[in-house]
This record gives C-alpha cells, sequence and structure tokens, in this order.
C-alpha cells in the first residue's frame, strides 16, 4: 500500500540571479548559487539553527513534524549538493537573452517522468518544493510567453519588476516565435531546469500533485495545462498577499487551484524577531506546502506553532 505523502525539492542554479539587482536569494548576486545548498543542508541537518524563522527552517518543521524525509534533486544545480541527491541535470539555467536557457530541457523532462511513475508505486500524494534563485524571472517570461499578464513574486526587497520584464522583453527580441511554443519547447527556451523537472514529474507521476511554492510553480501548473484536476498548487500567505505581485490573478488565469497556508502570526508580527525575515523572503524551498501537508495530515495549529519554534535558536 502506498504512503500517503511524499515531500521533494528540487534544487537548481540560474545565471539569471547572478545579475546585480535581480533576486535577494542571497547576500550577493554571487551568493545566490550557495543558497539551494545551504538550505537543502540545514533541512537534512546538516547546518546550525538560523536565528529568526527562514523559509527553509518552515519546510525542515513541518518535514520533522510530520515524519517526512524529503527527496532532494539536483535539476540544475552547479557545484557540490552537501546531500543526497538524484541528478536530473548538472547544467544551470542558461541566460534566455543570450540563447536558449535549458538546452538539455527534453532529457530533464524525459528523466523526470520516469522518476516521477516510479514514486507513485511508492506514494499516493507528491508535494513538490523547489529553490533556484533567478527563478521568478524565467517564470515571468514563461508565462508570458503563455500570455498571461501579472507581476511575479521576488525576495527582494527592491522593486524588481521592471528588472525582470527587461528580461523579457531582450528574450522576445531574440526570439520572436517564443510565444507559440508550449510545453519542453517553450521550457529549453526561457525556463530553467527546476521547472522542466517539475513538469517531467507533473507528466510521470499519475496521483495528486501539490506545486509548493509561488509563481514559479503557478508557472509549472499554467504549462501543464488541464491535468484532469491532479495538479493544484499550495504556498504561503504571505507571497499570496504579496503587494508587488498579483499572484492571485496569475492562479485565476491559468485556472490552477491553489491552498494559502498562513504563517502563524507569532512568527510575522512585533516584536518577533522573524518578522522581518519571513515577511521578506515569504516563500521558498516548499514552505507554504510542508505547511498544508501537515495540516492535512491533521496536525493543530499549537502543534504546527511549537514544531517552527524549536528549528530556530529564540522564540
Amino acid at each position: 500500500m502506498p504512503s500517503p505523502h511524499a515531500f521533494a525539492v528540487l534544487l537548481g542554479t540560474s545565471h539569471l540571479s547572478l545579475i546585480p539587482g535581480l533576486s535577494g536569494a542571497g547576500k550577493t548576486p554571487e551568493d545566490t548559487w550557495k543558497t539551494p545548498a545551504r538550505d537543502a543542508a540545514f533541512v537534512a541537518g546538516n547546518s546550525p539553527y538560523p536565528s529568526c524563522l527562514t523559509v527553509a527552517a518552515v519546510t525542515k518543521a513541518m518535514c520533522t513534524l510530520t515524519g517526512t524525509t524529503p527527496h532532494f534533486f539536483n535539476a540544475g544545480h552547479a557545484g557540490h549538493l552537501p546531500v543526497p541527491a538524484q541528478v536530473l541535470s548538472h547544467n544551470p539555467a542558461g541566460d534566455p537573452r543570450e540563447g536558449p536557457s535549458v538546452t538539455d530541457a527534453e532529457i530533464i523532462v524525459q528523466n523526470s517522468a520516469e522518476i516521477g511513475g516510479a514514486l507513485a508505486e511508492n506514494y499516493q500524494t507528491l508535494w513538490l518544493g523547489e529553490c533556484i534563485p533567478g527563478g521568478t524571472t524565467h517564470a515571468l517570461c514563461i508565462i508570458r510567453a503563455l500570455g498571461i499578464r501579472g507581476r511575479v513574486s521576488s525576495s527582494d526587497l527592491k522593486k524588481t519588476g521592471p528588472a525582470k520584464e527587461a528580461v523579457w522583453e531582450a528574450v522576445l527580441n531574440r526570439s520572436p516565435c517564443v510565444c507559440n511554443l508550449r510545453g519542453t519547447a517553450l521550457l529549453r527556451e526561457t525556463g530553467d531546469p527546476v521547472m522542466a523537472a517539475a513538469f517531467g514529474l507533473i507528466l510521470g507521476f499519475p496521483g495528486n500533485i501539490v506545486l509548493c511554492g509561488g509563481t514559479q510553480m503557478l508557472a509549472v501548473a499554467a504549462l501543464a495545462g488541464d491535468t484532469k484536476g491532479r495538479v493544484s498548487c499550495a504556498m504561503t500567505d504571505l507571497v499570496w498577499q504579496d503587494a508587488e505581485a498579483d499572484v492571485p490573478f496569475i492562479a485565476e488565469t491559468a485556472g490552477i487551484p491553489v491552498t494559502v497556508s498562513p504563517v502563524p502570526s507569532r512568527f510575522v508580527q512585533s516584536p518577533s524577531p522573524s518578522r522581518a525575515c519571513i515577511r521578506e523572503v515569504k516563500e521558498g524551498f516548499g514552505a507554504g506546502g510542508a505547511l498544508a501537508m501537515a495540516r492535512r495530515c491533521g496536525f493543530s495549529e499549537s502543534e504546527i506553532e511549537a514544531a517552527l519554534a524549536t528549528v530556530i535558536q529564540q522564540e
């Protein structure tokens, strides 16, 4: 009898996050390439606890609470990963302004579909998170090519919308026919390897899939099209309510059902030290999905709050 839940995280890197001002998922643009490995090590239990509640801490706490061991996949991560991770691609996303950003998209999708089929032998529902700095810009390019308007979210406190739109305009100038592409062909042109892996998993996993994340996962869901109700999204209330983005509009336009997962108010209201941390990043590493999974498993709000408190150094 298959287990009810599998929680997986796709880890990748993109050359877009190296562009100053485009991603806030690191101390510097170069540091963004270390974020997926750093967060994976923490979730796997191999690094010190943070001083405030990060999105990775949310995922770690909920996986611990539910007794779920996360599966990690290397989907275009450049460099060493300190956790066991099945390799889907070693190639980071390229800059889509200069050429196709996922040249091995077909291989990633095919291999991911096969893995999806294998996971279905042991699990009924697949909760799928991601970590790829720069991914929201690739997501913007995907939804624009699909004809969807709306601003995408960002972990950067500065307004990154104009810079992201400039990337899309450059993609359109380079490849005027990009809006005619769909599926793997569109992923190859302007997506990222994490989205390619998620797309392949949707094709191969016949059960229910919950895409855990904001606009990046909404882009994948929109790309997948009609999945007969198998695919939904789950994200934190912080990214759903982001005033600098149009997440509900994108979800509605794409026709994707969304579970909005509130982060307990204790960690987002003053004087909590976590307030600035979690409100800035809002979503990532499957945090919203991890919260939704814990609630679906029947854990109370007090149990969830207590579990979150155990993975940080204070509060």
